[in-house]
């Protein structure tokens, strides 16, 4: 396949470096970004396959240009370097008019890891409601809520339902019976996961299994009596003595199939001798399910709650556990089960593929990144300085917050609300509420800031730097 490189002057060596055997038209054009169809309009393309222009074209209309031309023109990669990786699969991928090479091939290789893993759910030993548990199956998130209340109960039910399999109701040491029955009918109603109740309370599991619960966490030696009123409920078993938890576990599974065990993840700094309990245990029964209680450590940790649910599910699924429990009760923790999702999907992949939890399309970096491209060198430059200077706008100031997932930037004649900085201030601009560039200036780095909060789950405090810990 014979393959054109259209690039800018800014861009020109960077791209014949990466470009390997393909060839290289620079456009009179600084900034490979400006490139639009006139500026290859009145290129010869009939010798070429395919032409690759730049990734962060996405705007122009290639697709028109390519019926144009009769020649395919598709957007590459948004980075040069990244030429390396994306042309040995133009052949085996379709590329896009929209979508740059390096984001639609990430894209792909998420989706094959999406399907490599959920083919595995027929391997299941039994099922919750529809959720596989068990077998070679992905490990399933079981995220609680916290202290539940009636008023927002629904909308927390629906907030968990995008990321976990099974929905957990925390019932508090005391509850009333009336309210707790309130709630465990709006959860079972509402929620199309599997509800389960997280108590040892024989009173709170007969309401719970009363309203159609599909699972109860926990059995234990001591309210062993709860067997009783267990039906088509999965059960889960929970106790760190490991000979204990075999025997409780055969007399459970008298009762039901479904029976998970539990021997427990203590919170640092014992949860590396919690971890020796779990492998005990494999050991010694290789098939029963086998819930992670990550929560556990993530809560009680004052670290960054991405990079430890990472660690956590991929030594889950080391050790054979099916379900990976977890509550998002403190802000620190916001996210979690949309963490330990992505993280049972990566750690599923690489112990089928036999490969370290990396490069498979899916991560959990956020904060970091794993590609450092090389910096645009310059010579002549100028030293920054701050201005020391301060000048009103006269046309007023601007009260920049975050509230309900959203940011709001105030003015005594409108109160603006959007998600992203550029959508905000262009209403601003288009709406004529500044009049100087260092006003103008100043509320792109005040909304960026807030952006970044939202997309973080930070404080944001106007005028304030971001807290970013050590950094």
């Amino acid at each position: 396949m014979k393959i054109l490189l259209v690039t800018g002057k800014l861009a020109e060596k960077i791209v014949k470096e990466n470009a390997l055997n393909a060839d290289v038209h620079v456009c009179n054009v600084d900034i490979a970004a400006f490139i639009t169809p006139k500026d290859i309009e009145n290129l010869n393309l009939s010798d070429y396959d395919l032409v690759l222009v730049p990734g962060l074209t996405k705007d122009c209309d290639w697709e028109g240009f390519e019926k144009k031309k009769g020649v395919k023109v598709r957007l590459g990669p948004i980075h040069a370097a990244d030429l390396r990786r994306v042309l040995p699969l133009v052949e085996k991928i379709e590329l896009s008019h929209k979508i740059p090479a390096c984001k639609l091939i990430e894209n792909i290789r998420a989706e094959e890891v999406f399907r490599e893993v959920d083919k595995l759910e027929k391997t299941a030993i039994f099922k919750i409601r529809d959720v596989a548990i068990g077998g070679n199956s992905r490990m399933k998130i079981v995220a609680e809520i916290v202290k539940p209340k009636i008023e927002d109960l629904r909308e927390r039910i629906e907030y968990f339902s995008r990321n976990a399999d099974i929905i957990d109701i925390g019932v508090p040491i005391e509850f009333n019976s009336e309210e707790l029955s309130k709630l465990l009918k709006i959860a079972v109603d509402e929620s199309k996961k599997p509800v389960s109740v997280d108590t040892f309370n024989k009173k709170a599991v007969e309401i719970a299994i009363k309203h159609g619960v599909d699972m109860i966490m926990s059995l234990s030696t001591e309210n062993i009596e709860i067997l009783e009123l267990i039906e088509d409920q999965a059960i889960v078993v929970a106790e760190r003595n490991i000979d204990k938890l075999l025997r409780l576990l055969d007399i459970a599974k008298r009762k039901t199939e479904k029976v998970i065990a539990d021997p427990i993840l203590d919170p640092p700094l014992s949860t590396a001798r919690s971890i020796e309990r779990y492998l005990e245990f494999r050991k010694l029964d290789s098939t029963t399910p086998l819930l992670f209680g990550s929560g556990n450590v993530t809560e009680l940790s004052d670290a960054d709650s991405i990079g430890m649910n990472a660690l956590l599910a991929f030594i889950a699924e080391e050790i054979g556990c099916n379900l990976l429990f977890t509550t998002e009760a403190s802000p620190k923790t916001v996210g979690s089960a949309k963490e330990l999702r992505i993280a049972s999907y990566l750690a599923k992949i690489a112990k089928v593929r036999n490969s370290p939890p990396k490069d498979a399309g899916v991560s959990l970096l956020v904060v970091k990144e794993k590609i450092k491209y090389e910096a645009r060198k310059t010579v002549d430059f100028l030293v920054a300085e701050e201005s020391k200077e301060f000048h009103r706008d006269p046309l007023g100031d601007f009260i920049i917050f975050i509230a309900n997932g959203t940011i709001f930037c105030q003015h005594e004649k409108v109160t603006i609300a959007g998600k992203n900085a550029k959508e905000i201030l262009d209403t601003v601009l288009r709406l004529n509420l500044v009049s100087r560039l260092d006003h103008a200036a100043y509320l792109g780095r005040e909304l960026m800031k807030a952006e970044i909060a939202l997309r973080l789950g930070k404080n944001y405090f106007q005028d304030r730097d971001l807290n970013f810990g050590i950094y």
